[in-house]
């Protein structure tokens, strides 16, 4: 999709730069640059560090890791371990 140039300065994207739509609940849709996964992962954790404090990322893979091990059914776990 080309999008005309006076948007893309106005947006701030550069030729190529994937844009996301967001379609409102009257019918208007809006467009605004695409961030990269990992860029809304940390904007994600920044907002939850504000609201309850540092956060553990590697104690919460360890136990997202565990928790979804348990829910295999017929897997060793112990040999993970």
């Amino acid at each position: 999709m080309t999008i005309p140039k006076e948007i893309r300065d106005r947006l701030g994207l550069e030729a190529g730069q994937e844009v996301e739509f967001l379609l409102g609940d009257d019918g208007t849709v809006r467009v605004r640059p695409k961030r990269p996964a990992m860029a809304r992962l940390q904007a994600v954790k920044e907002t939850i560090a504000e609201e309850c404090g540092p956060i553990d990322v590697d104690a919460i893979r360890r136990e997202s890791k565990r928790a979804w091990g348990s829910m295999v059914v017929g897997r060793d776990r112990d040999a993970e371990r």
